[in-house]
């Protein structure tokens, strides 16, 4: 028999370890930013360990005396990695910004911030850690099969962080009107990664929601403090006190129910592929809920599966232009008791839903998996590095779940 375990969300016998320290995760961004001599933002290169892209941006910005907001980052790199990555300034930096955590190296100048469009790819070298005797021996007929037919292109855990607390997402409270609570989940719930600050003041904001002057008079300095100050001034106006919420962590919070929904709707395709007996499927699950993965495909399945996409569904979006998507997004909205008119997010001004489309299938370029070793950091255990690339938005934990697949619920 398996053994059980949920150290890292996936059941049914996984007991793999990931970032057990930084440089088992290590992450390169791979930018098409073409340095530009008349540009007037300053770009740099970023060297992070054991920061999150946003921690990092928002220490820069405070030495620097500048605001987040001058300062764009092309993508969101892992907190628990060492990682390479571009953003840019509206404003020239020191290089004696740096500290132990992080490093800054000038890279050119660019005529607009940057986006996500500034990235190609991602390379990634991981070392799998923790693997018991069966993930050992899965290994190697993992690798083959993930080489030959991918997995599918969920979205991680890393993605809905801001639905840790277990509470629920915030961008649904927003889609279902309840402005209060999707503040009050912001303001109010901590999260086992946060500073102690922050813990202390949501912990403080929950103790007492409601009494905005009492918090605001005890909560430390932050930018909840500013939110809970306009609350004293105007206690019933939620929705607007939302929108002041630095706009990086809305569109976070907006883009993680997004995935949510695309996930949901991808699982539900794949599980009916199972049910009609065409597809063996092991479960699998995050935080957000269950995300089966297939081990092999037929060759039309292959042919199916490269060339489709999924929405990321906006109030726009043409369902009907996406038939093999359809049935299961609409399964998806009415099991999740909403409609695709309010993505609209009625009374917010500046919280849009965008639609956009993706991959189903992810197929891993310059996959290498070496051999298994013992792991020196925990006994009686095994370990595997690998290393891969990904195209810009797939999530290399995705593709390190499927290399420790084992044999598990149908």
């Amino acid at each position: 028999m398996m053994p059980g375990g949920d150290i890292y969300g996936a059941p049914y016998g996984c007991s793999m370890k990931l970032r057990q320290v930084p440089s088992d995760f290590i992450v390169e961004e791979v930018s098409n930013f073409t340095p530009e001599a008349e540009g007037r933002y300053f770009v740099y290169r970023l060297e992070k360990r054991s920061l999150s892209t946003m921690e990092a941006l928002e220490i820069i910005a405070r030495r620097a005396g500048l605001r987040p907001k001058q300062l764009s980052a092309s993508g969101l790199k892992d907190k628990h990695a060492e990682a390479s990555q571009l953003f840019s300034s509206e404003k020239p930096l020191s290089s004696e910004i740096s500290d132990e955590r992080f490093s800054l190296s000038f890279a050119g100048k660019s005529s607009r911030p940057l986006t996500a469009a500034f990235i190609d790819e991602n390379r990634f070298k991981l070392v799998l850690r923790g693997l018991n005797e069966w993930e050992r021996d899965a290994v190697a007929a993992n690798a083959d099969e993930l080489a030959r037919f991918g997995v599918p292109n969920y979205y991680d855990n890393q993605r809905f962080g801001s639905n840790m607390h277990g509470e629920g997402f915030i961008a649904k409270a927003l889609i279902l009107g309840r402005f209060e609570e999707a503040l009050r989940l912001h303001l109010a719930v901590p999260h086992r990664k946060q500073s102690l600050r922050d813990k202390q003041n949501r912990r403080l904001a929950k103790e007492l929601w409601g009494q905005w002057e009492a918090i605001h008079r005890r909560m430390k300095r932050s930018p909840e403090a500013a939110l809970i100050e306009f609350l004293v001034q105007h206690p019933a106006s939620f929705a607007e006190c939302f929108e002041r919420i630095t706009p990086p962590l809305r569109i976070m919070y907006v883009a993680a129910y997004q995935s949510f929904l695309f996930n949901e709707s991808l699982r539900r395709f794949i599980e009916a592929l199972r049910d009609s007996g065409d597809l063996e499927v092991v479960q699998v699950q995050n935080r957000a809920g269950f995300i089966p993965m297939h081990r092999r495909l037929s060759e039309s399945q292959m042919d199916t599966w490269r060339a489709a996409q999924f929405p990321l569904l906006g109030p726009r979006t043409d369902i009907q232009a996406t038939p093999l998507a359809a049935p299961y997004i609409r399964a998806t909205l009415e099991a999740e008791g909403i409609t695709q008119e309010m993505l609209e997010l009625k009374g917010l001004e500046r919280t849009r839903f965008k639609g956009a489309m993706r991959a189903i299938l992810l197929m891993p370029r310059n996959l290498h998996v070496g051999n298994v070793q013992e792991d020196d950091l925990n006994p009686g255990r095994w370990k595997v590095e690998t290393a891969f690339t990904l195209p810009r938005g797939s999530f290399a934990t995705i593709v390190a779940r499927r290399l420790v697949l084992l044999p598990g619920r149908r």
